[in-house]
């Protein structure tokens, strides 16, 4: 039975003091189950890479093209690459610290394994507690989809 991959809504809260930018990002929860917690990319005061258009035009158009493409169409069947789920609210910059995965495909399935947090200058800490999921082709496409039409 393959896994059930949606996006939903994830605000992040602006504050004054610590200064915070608020963001509207969307979560990866996977059947039924937010990534967002899963990962603890909650607990580093992360935001998903996928920016909501209604909120955030401007960061949508620059950067929702390039990380669903990591996501999807550039995923060539047998190979596989890192992409960047969860990073920082405020400048997306890898020091920060970014939630990864692996993502890999076949012709029917994607699949997300060696989920990690990594920031560039220390080892990568494996998050052997999430994962790995099989998803459909088709329906990990049409999940995508919310965010390619805003």
């Amino acid at each position: 039975m393959m896994d059930q991959l949606e996006l939903a809504a994830l605000h992040r809260r602006s504050e004054a003091d610590p200064p915070k930018r608020e963001r509207h990002t969307f979560d990866f929860v996977v059947n039924g189950v937010s990534l967002f917690k899963a990962t603890q990319a909650s607990a580093s005061d992360m935001c998903g890479c996928l920016s909501d258009a209604c909120f955030e035009p401007d960061l949508a158009s620059r950067f929702n093209v390039k990380a669903v493409n990591m996501l999807t169409l550039d995923l060539q069947a047998g190979v596989g690459h890192r992409a960047v789920l969860f990073g920082c609210p405020e400048c997306a910059d890898l020091a920060c610290g970014v939630i990864t995965v692996l993502v890999s495909r076949d012709e029917n399935s994607v699949q997300w394994s060696d989920f990690a947090y990594e920031n560039g200058f220390e080892p990568e800490i494996k998050r052997a507690d999430v994962g790995p999921f099989v998803f459909d082709w088709a329906a990990y496409l049409a999940a995508f989809s919310r965010v390619q039409e805003l």
